[in-house]
């Protein structure tokens, strides 16, 4: 998969809004203009995040439901999840898209879950912001820096939200190692992985379903369904 940094956010505080079409990463346009709330809202969140694996007095099953707790509060799943199926959104039923959402947040989780034990000691540090305001909602990107225990730039994460209101929600990530060798954006990996198992078998939602599962039982975890 990914590596150590790069793998550090994949899977749960991700993602994520419907949209006509897939975003990849910040919009060209973005303004100028910061957003301190968002600034201190992502803050919050990492330090909440990487403060679950520094509890020595957590175990396994409490730290993944602590981790599915964040992304289910954070993240707006279901509007990820269209956009990670791509064409298949428009052929998925509304009981198949339930299921596959259901599994998505345990899947998540399950990859956070093992990628942040990695960075035990380290942390993510905002340093900015900008704004694009659109009709209904507004994007907003943060950066941030992961820093080890020596306070040394490791990488480089760009949150991309979603306002709406005074509500955020997580709708992709984009990481960049200092070396520039590993960077990716969250949506557009789990949008090529999945059309990739639907593509392979079909379009059967059932396969991508199993390939969900499989995953979930790997991390120790039993699937929603």
């Amino acid at each position: 998969m990914k590596s150590g940094v790069t793998a550090l956010i994949s899977g749960g505080l991700a993602f994520f809004l419907v949209l006509a079409g897939p975003v990849f990463a910040m919009p060209a346009a973005m303004a100028a203009d910061r957003d301190l709330a968002a600034e201190a809202w992502v803050q919050d969140l990492a330090n909440e995040a990487t403060a679950v694996l520094g509890d020595p007095a957590t175990d396994a099953d409490d730290i993944a439901a602590e981790f599915q707790g964040l992304l289910v509060e954070h993240a707006a799943m279901r509007n990820f999840g269209r956009s990670a199926l791509g064409a298949y959104s428009r052929t998925i039923s509304d009981s198949d898209f339930d299921r596959f959402v259901a599994l998505l947040e345990q899947y998540g989780t399950s990859v956070v879950q093992s990628r942040f034990s990695e960075y035990s000691g380290q942390s993510i540090l905002v340093t900015g912001s900008a704004v694009d305001v659109r009709t209904n909602f507004a994007y907003v990107s943060v950066d941030s820096d992961v820093l080890n225990v020596h306070g040394n730039v490791q990488a480089s994460v760009r949150w991309l939200l979603i306002r709406r209101g005074a509500e955020y929600r997580v709708y992709d990530l984009t990481v960049e190692t200092t070396d520039e060798t590993a960077t990716f954006s969250l949506l557009q990996t789990q949008r090529e992985e999945f059309n990739s198992v639907l593509t392979s078998n079909g379009g059967r939602f059932e396969a991508l379903f199993d390939y969900l599962r499989a995953h979930i039982s790997e991390a120790g975890l039993d699937p929603a369904n």
